[in-house]
């Protein structure tokens, strides 16, 4: 928890000195420190108590010493100067998708602008005509950017959140005796953005109880435990069998302890959806029974409710997993023994989406190998920008050339372990990729994806997409929409028509793991299966702390009902080069 608050105050202080003008460097080095902790694996405070602060890239004695004082205090004077006079509401405005800390500044400047509201308004009377920079497509965006952030407000990313449920969990084992212990609620169906965090568990002690509303044994130190973990910013709520904490990244952490008689019956009730829980208390009551957090009752006697699959069990049905239950037929699939066999983390072979410091990644070719070898993969495709993308520092046909004799010597040292060489290709606006077909045709896997002219019309958008489906050399199309959770819509596309290619040529689609993204999305994850369209899971890491946004990928997958089979990255090596050939 800590290592993200950090990370959050730099780039605070970061966005702060930018809208205020100062210095490229400071900026741009307190950006790099926010990076570089957001992204560690281990906890930034053991390596603060080990004295290797200034060892983590880019982190020098004054940005160390700030995140010591952090540690310390939960303060850094220097972030309490640049806010000191600064008006707050000035940087939700960077929460607008395409509004930057430059643009900021200059509304703030010659504007007067300080906030949402004040910008809105602004808008309402015109008072953006004219500047420099603000033709009326851009006022438009800003506007379409507004609404787009009050429609997603309150949501947080799955990819924000698992971490903090994870980690909540494993230091509350360290602090007390507990039994069983999850998270519920969206996070545990594994939905793209949460509401708050539901984490449900049991004392080890815990006696049987004789009536279900009285007080859990134990709850109370559980749940002081609890309210007591380093990350807690404030305390909620604290009882005998519930707590409510709000952490230092502002996530919401309610707790719940309950009876081990009663655990799979609250784990089954709050994990939800509404829509599958209403469905099968349908069930319920065609059979004479009562279902709630408590247990399955017959009556007043309890005939189940410790287990999930005690729960289905009383209905006659297997056990569900919990990311099918949104009402999507997975209760019929259940009935009639149908239901999918899902894809899991520990099926994943490799990572077929990874950028290294060829392109805009920050690591070497041989430094992302080991570290998925470590991991226990079998392989990884270094997929790293095409010329195109500038921004990204594409890479050059003659520097793919350099690569190729980089991975060949990476591979004889990681004996055992495959590194397919790749592409992330530029699809150009006419739907041409951003490498000639002879360059292509050396390359293992192409991911072809968009990054440019995301205001195209859906036919333009759909055609572009297409061609590119259709050329003989691209195995997966990456990131089809385009969208980043909370920050930007996608862009218009027909899915079904690209879905339709990619089943007629072959053409796989990727889900793009990163929590950013998640992009396909479980809905079209379940349409590209049902046409036959095979999915490739790429974490589109750009260091190898990135590699654990896999299980990201691997839940929305199975959202979508994709099986083993359905997943490219779940073949052997051997396997997967002879399907890319053929």
């Amino acid at each position: 928890m800590k290592n993200a608050a950090v990370a959050d105050m730099f780039d605070t202080m970061a966005d702060i000195m930018e809208i205020k003008g100062e210095e490229p460097f400071r900026v741009n080095s307190y950006r790099r420190v926010a990076r570089v902790v957001r992204d560690l694996t281990e906890d930034i405070e053991q390596v603060h108590r080990e004295g290797r602060l200034t060892d983590l890239e880019g982190v020098g004695k004054s940005s160390a010493a700030k995140i010591a004082q952090f540690l310390a205090s939960g303060r850094i004077e220097a972030h309490e100067k640049l806010l000191k006079g600064f008006p707050v509401d000035v940087l939700a405005m960077l929460r607008i998708p395409t509004m930057g800390p430059k643009t900021v500044g200059r509304l703030m400047r010659e504007k007067g602008i300080e906030g949402i509201e004040d910008l809105e308004k602004a808008i309402e009377r015109g008072d953006l005509v004219g500047m420099s920079g603000m033709g009326e497509k851009t006022i438009q965006n800003i506007r379409a950017g507004i609404e787009f952030l009050r429609r997603s407000a309150g949501r947080t990313l799955l990819g924000e959140a698992l971490p903090v449920a994870q980690e909540t969990i494993e230091r509350m084992r360290e602090k007390c005796d507990l039994g069983a212990a999850e998270a519920a609620g969206s996070l545990r169906r594994m939905k793209e953005t949460i509401g708050d965090i539901d984490i449900l568990v049991t004392g080890r002690a815990a006696k049987r109880r004789k009536t279900v509303d009285e007080e859990v044994p134990g709850g109370k130190e559980i749940v002081g435990a609890f309210t007591s973990l380093p990350g807690v910013s404030e305390v909620l709520a604290a009882g005998g069998t519930k707590g409510s904490v709000r952490t230092q990244e502002g996530l919401q952490v309610d707790l719940r302890v309950v009876s081990p008689d009663s655990f799979g019956a609250a784990l089954q009730y709050f994990t939800g959806s509404k829509a599958h829980n209403i469905k099968i208390r349908g069930i319920a009551l065609d059979k004479g029974l009562k279902i709630n957090e408590y247990g399955v009752f017959k009556g007043k006697t309890r005939v189940g409710g410790k287990t999930e699959e005690e729960v289905y069990k009383c209905l006659g049905l297997p056990w569900i997993p919990p990311e099918l239950r949104e009402d999507r037929g997975e209760v019929e699939a259940a009935a009639a023994g149908k239901l999918p066999e899902l894809v899991s983390l520990s099926d994943i072979r490799g990572d077929l989406h990874v950028h290294t410091n060829y392109s805009d990644g920050a690591q070497s070719v041989t430094d992302m190998a080991a570290a998925a070898r470590e991991m226990r993969y079998s392989y990884i495709a270094v997929t790293d920008h095409s010329p195109s993308l500038g921004i990204a520092g594409g890479v050059s046909a003659k520097d793919l050339r350099r690569q190729h004799a980089e991975i060949a010597a990476a591979q004889k040292k990681l004996r055992g372990f495959t590194i397919f060489k790749g592409t992330e290709v530029d699809i150009l606006p006419d739907g041409r990729l951003d490498y000639p077909q002879k360059v292509l045709e050396r390359l293992d896997i192409v991911l072809a994806s968009v990054h440019s002219r995301f205001g195209m019309s859906e036919k333009e958008m759909t055609a572009r997409i297409v061609k590119a489906v259709r050329n003989p050399h691209v195995t997966a199309i990456g990131h089809l929409t385009g969208r980043l959770i909370g920050q930007r819509e996608p862009y218009a596309v027909n899915v079904g028509a690209v879905v339709e290619a990619c089943a007629e040529h072959r053409t796989a689609l990727e889900l793009n793991a990163h929590m950013d993204r998640l992009d396909i999305t479980d809905l079209v994850c379940r349409q590209a299966k049902e046409a036959g369209v095979k999915v490739l899971i790429g974490t589109d890491a750009h260091r190898s702390a990135h590699y654990w946004m896999m299980q990201l990928g691997v839940g929305t997958a199975r959202r979508g009902w994709l099986e083993k089979g359905d997943v490219l990255n779940c073949m052997e090596a051997d396997e997967l080069l002879d399907y890319l050939k053929h």
